[in-house]
C-alpha cells in the first residue's frame, strides 16, 4: 500500500517537474504556448501600435504643415524655396536694310547688402573712388534705405553701370584693398538702347524703366516686340545650394519679335539734315518732311524738327515726342490745288487749253460778292497756267464749275478726311466741312487750299497718285515683302484715270521749269511738283495770325518713272527772310531728292538727255 502511494506521488512529481524545468522552451509536445512567449508577442504588438501612432502623427503633422503652417515655419519655407526670373530680350526695331534703331542688351545694376559690409567706415570711399561715384552719395543711399526699411539687404547704388564702371568694378573685386570690400555685387539687367540717337526719334519713341513701350512705334508694336519672361523655382538647402528642379517649375523665356520698318536710315538722315538747315536758315519754328515710294506706299523717311533723342527723353519737353507728320493738321494752301485741278479736268468742268480770265489787276469779284486775290496778277491764262502760276482766282472758278457735290467727292477721292492707316500713333484724319454744310465760300475756298485741314502725310500720299498712274496707295511704316501675298501692294482705290494722272504730272513738271517751283530745278533729275504758301491759324483767337505762314513744296522724280515723292513743310519762318514755299521749302526738298535718288542707284535722266542733245549736234 505504501508502495502504491509512493508511486502515485512520483507520477505527480514527474508531471509537475517538467513545467518548472522547461520554462525556457517555447512549447511542449502538445504545441501550447508558455508565459515567456506571450510576453514577447504582447511587447511586439505594443511596439507596432506605437510605431503606427507615431507614423500617423508624422503624417498628420506633415499635412498640417502643408496646409496651414505656423508663421515661423511659413517664413522659413519661403527662404528655402527660390524663384528666379529668366530674362528675355525685347524685339529690335530696324530700318528696311536691317540697320538697328532700337535694341536690347545686357547691362549691370550695382547693389549692396549692408549686413555683409565688414568695414562700413571705409566702404564708401573704396567703392566710390574706384567707380567714380561720390562716396557721400553711397553713404546717404544706404542710410536712407535702412531708415525706410530696417534690415534691408538690397540697396541699389547704381541702376545702370556704364561699361567703364563694370570694368573697374571687376578689377576692384579681383584685387580688393586688404579684403575690405564685401557686401557689394552687380546683377545683370536688360536695357533698351537707341544706337542711332535722335535719328527718327519721333517715329521710334521709347520705353519706360520697366521696358514697356510708352511713345512711338515702341508703344504701337508693344504686343509684337514684348518678350515673355521665363521662370525657374527650386528648393535649396541651408547653405543656399540648389537641391532639385521639377519640370513644372521651369518655364523657358522667349524673346520678342523684331519689326523691320520701311524707313531707310540713310534717306532719313538726309531728310533730317536738310530740314534742320532750312528751319535754321529761315529762323522757322518747326518743320516736317515726308519721303514715300509712290509705287508701294512705303514711307522711306519722316523727319521732324526739332527732334529729340529717345535715350534722353526725360530731359526734353513732352511736346517734342509728337510725330507732327501724322498728328498736326493745317490749311495746305496751294499744295492742295493739283488735286482739285486734276479732278476738274477729269470731270470735264475745265478743259486743257481753255482760256480763263484771272484779271490783270489780280483781284476778282465773284457773283455773290466775294473778292479773290492772286499773290501776283496773271491776267488771261490757259487752264494749265492756272496751276503753273498758282492762281487762286482760276481755282475758285473751277470749283464753281464743278459744284458742291463734285468738289466734295473730289476731296474725298484723294483720301482727305480719313486716317491714312499707317499704324503710326496719333494719326489724324484731317478736317473737311461736311457736305451738307458747304456754302459758296467753301466751294471757292477749298480749291485754293483753304477751309480744309490736312496732315503732311496726307498731302504726300495724295501726290503719289500723279506718280503712279492715279492710284491712291496705302501708306505703310513697315517694310513690305513682295514675295508674301499679304505684303503685295493692293490698289485701295483709283483717284484718277492714268491719262489724267500723266497729264497732271506733265503740268506739274512745268511748275518746276517755268512756274513757282523754279528754285527746285535740278541738273540731274527731272522734278515735277507744286509749291504752297498758307497763313497759319491764330493760337489765341479766330482767324489767321499776322505774319505767320507755312511754306511748302511737294514733288516727285524722275519724271518718266517716279521713284520718290517728297513733301516739305516749314512752319512760321521769319517773314523778313522769306516765307513762300518756293523759297523756304523747295531748295531743301530738291537736295534731298537728288541725294536720295543717287543713293538708291537711280540714273540721272537729265544728264542722259543733255548727252543725247550734244551727240546730235
Amino acid at each position: 500500500m505504501k508502495h502504491t502511494q509512493n508511486t502515485q506521488h512520483d507520477v505527480r512529481t514527474l508531471r509537475i517537474a517538467p513545467s518548472r524545468q522547461s520554462s525556457r522552451f517555447h512549447t511542449d509536445a502538445s504545441g501550447l504556448c508558455w508565459p515567456h512567449e506571450r510576453r514577447s508577442r504582447i511587447f511586439a504588438k505594443l511596439c507596432l501600435c506605437g510605431l503606427t501612432l507615431v507614423m500617423l502623427g508624422i503624417v498628420a503633422r506633415v499635412a498640417q504643415l502643408q496646409t496651414a503652417p505656423p508663421p515661423q515655419i511659413a517664413n522659413m519655407l519661403d527662404t528655402q524655396n527660390s524663384k528666379t526670373t529668366l530674362l528675355a530680350r525685347r524685339g529690335n526695331l530696324t530700318d528696311r536694310h536691317g540697320r538697328i534703331f532700337a535694341t536690347t542688351r545686357v547691362a549691370y545694376r550695382l547693389f549692396v547688402d549692408p549686413q555683409m559690409v565688414r568695414e562700413p567706415n571705409t566702404f564708401s570711399e573704396h567703392v566710390g573712388f574706384a567707380l567714380g561715384i561720390n562716396p557721400a552719395y553711397i553713404d546717404k543711399t544706404i542710410h536712407d534705405a535702412l531708415i525706410k526699411r530696417p534690415g534691408n539687404r538690397y540697396v541699389v547704388i547704381s541702376k545702370r553701370m556704364t561699361d567703364e564702371q563694370v570694368e573697374k568694378f571687376d578689377e576692384l573685386m579681383a584685387n580688393p584693398p586688404a579684403g575690405k570690400i564685401t557686401g557689394i555685387a552687380k546683377e545683370p539687367i536688360l536695357v533698351r538702347e537707341y544706337p542711332m540717337g535722335p535719328l527718327a526719334g519721333q517715329i521710334i519713341g521709347f520705353t519706360g524703366f520697366e521696358g514697356h513701350g510708352i511713345e512711338g512705334l515702341e508703344r504701337q508694336f508693344e504686343k509684337i516686340m514684348a518678350p515673355q519672361l521665363g521662370r525657374v523655382s527650386y528648393w535649396r538647402d541651408t547653405r543656399r545650394k540648389p537641391l532639385w528642379v521639377e519640370p513644372a517649375q521651369y518655364q523657358a523665356p522667349q524673346d520678342g519679335m523684331g519689326v523691320r520698318l520701311s524707313i531707310d536710315a540713310i534717306i532719313q538722315t538726309l531728310a533730317e539734315q536738310h530740314l534742320a538747315q532750312a528751319v535754321a536758315q529761315y529762323k522757322a519754328e518747326s518743320g516736317q518732311m515726308v519721303v514715300m515710294s509712290p509705287k508701294t506706299g512705303e514711307i522711306l523717311a519722316m523727319a521732324n524738327f526739332p527732334s529729340f533723342d529717345p535715350t534722353t527723353y526725360s530731359k526734353v519737353e513732352s511736346k517734342l515726342y509728337r510725330n507732327r507728320c501724322v498728328t498736326d493738321v493745317f490749311e495746305p494752301g496751294s499744295t492742295f490745288k493739283p488735286f482739285v485741278w486734276a479732278m476738274a479736268t477729269q470731270a470735264g468742268a475745265m478743259r486743257p487749253g481753255q482760256e480763263i480770265d484771272c484779271t490783270t489787276a489780280g483781284v476778282y469779284r465773284l457773283p455773290f460778292g466775294r473778292l479773290l486775290r492772286d499773290s501776283h496778277s496773271v491776267g488771261e491764262v490757259t487752264w494749265e497756267q492756272v496751276l503753273i502760276k498758282s492762281s487762286n482766282i482760276g481755282m475758285a472758278l473751277a470749283g464753281m464749275e464743278m459744284g458742291e457735290t463734285q468738289s466734295y467727292n473730289s476731296v474725298r477721292a484723294f483720301g482727305f478726311g480719313e486716317k491714312p492707316g499707317t499704324l503710326l500713333p496719333g494719326e489724324a484724319g484731317g478736317l473737311i466741312t461736311p457736305k451738307d454744310k458747304w456754302t459758296k465760300y467753301t466751294l471757292t475756298s477749298v480749291p485754293m487750299g483753304q477751309e480744309i485741314a490736312v496732315t503732311p502725310l496726307q498731302i504726300t500720299r495724295a501726290f503719289c497718285s500723279f506718280a503712279n498712274g492715279g492710284v491712291l496707295v496705302q501708306p505703310t511704316i513697315r517694310a513690305l515683302n513682295p514675295n508674301l501675298p499679304q505684303d503685295r501692294v493692293a490698289i485701295e482705290r483709283r483717284a484718277l484715270t492714268p491719262e489724267v494722272a500723266d497729264y497732271t504730272r506733265q503740268v506739274l513738271r512745268r511748275v518746276v521749269t517755268e512756274g513757282t517751283g523754279r528754285k527746285a530745278k535740278l541738273n540731274t533729275y527731272s522734278l515735277f511738283g507744286k509749291t504752297g504758301t498758307a497763313q497759319m491759324a491764330s493760337r489765341t483767337q479766330r482767324g489767321y495770325e499776322e505774319n505767320a505762314y507755312m511754306g511748302a513744296f511737294v514733288c516727285g522724280a524722275p519724271y518718266d518713272d517716279p521713284q520718290l515723292v517728297i513733301a516739305t513743310f516749314i512752319q512760321r519762318p521769319d517773314h523778313k527772310l522769306g516765307y513762300y514755299g518756293g523759297t523756304v521749302a523747295a531748295p531743301a526738298t530738291a537736295e534731298v531728292m537728288e541725294k536720295a535718288l543717287a543713293y538708291m542707284g537711280v540714273k540721272p535722266d537729265l544728264v542722259e538727255e543733255d548727252q543725247q542733245v550734244a551727240t546730235r549736234r
